[in-house]
């Protein structure tokens, strides 16, 4: 008799599902076991479905093998009477956010991948929308350990385009900036110099110049006697000149004249 009823009330448990109201539809992110062979078989997966309000019709349905929920970030979250933003997980790592647009009949999609660092979907002064992304792995057999590259995106949308680009101007500066102080408090100098100088790079738009930080990290390279002052500065000539090859800008070496 226990058996039976502990098998009932675990057949009436709902899965895990986030769902939000918009502008004429219902999104719900739900979780659902993986019927189809393959790897994923039998493992927690997930379902975003769209369903219209006013005749409960489903409009569009994605089987994903992406998990609800993204800890800071929730499964569906209505960023504004627009867009709607999903999150979801692969085992607790590589985060995945998918970003939908709903307007009238129109319905568009495009996904971000946030790798192991979730933050939410802003929108900007203009109403534009942006996200930060953490890129690792970018110099494999390089780099040891996890090394994070910053990377604002912005979407991108028109007749023609409907997708998140790399941005590196003004308006960014300051989440390079903020990526960049956080890193400087987190860890020396010489064990975060790619990252920091990608910061600075991604910063050279904003209103405040580079110039100053790049002399400081080239100053806590030498402490130590780890690098005199020609080895600091030709490191980090280095990685000023490898880091565009990932989409960051090049150096304007007229800004800082004398510096690198």
């Amino acid at each position: 008799m226990k058996l039976i009823l502990a098998l009932a009330l675990l057949q009436g448990m709902a899965a895990y599902a986030g769902e939000v109201h918009s502008n004429g539809y219902a999104v719900r992110f739900e979780e659902r076991i993986e019927k189809a062979s393959g790897d994923l078989h039998g493992e927690t997966v997930g379902r975003v479905s769209i369903v219209r309000t006013s005749d409960q019709a489903l409009v569009w349905q994605e089987n994903t093998p992406l998990r609800p929920d993204c800890g800071v970030v929730a499964a569906v979250t209505a960023i504004n009477d627009r867009f709607v933003a999903v999150c979801g997980h692969l085992g607790g790592r590589h985060y995945t956010q998918k970003i939908i647009f709903m307007q009238g009949n129109a319905l568009s999609m495009v996904s971000v991948d946030q790798y192991d660092s979730p933050s939410p979907v802003r929108v900007e002064r203009n109403g534009s929308l942006a996200i930060d992304v953490q890129r690792r792995d970018r110099f494999p057999g390089e780099l040891t350990g996890p090394h994070y590259f910053p990377t604002v995106y912005r979407l991108h949308h028109d007749d023609a385009t409907f997708g998140f680009v790399p941005s590196f101007d003004g308006d960014a500066a300051e989440r390079y900036w903020q990526h960049y102080r956080a890193t400087r408090q987190a860890a020396p100098a010489a064990a975060v110099l790619p990252e920091l100088l990608a910061s600075l790079l991604a910063a050279q738009a904003g209103k405040q110049s580079i110039c100053a930080e790049l002399d400081t990290l080239a100053a806590d390279l030498q402490q130590g006697r780890q690098y005199d002052a020609q080895g600091a500065r030709t490191l980090m000539r280095t990685w000023l000149h490898k880091l565009p090859a990932i989409g960051y800008p090049a150096f304007d070496t007229q800004a800082c004249p004398g510096r690198i």
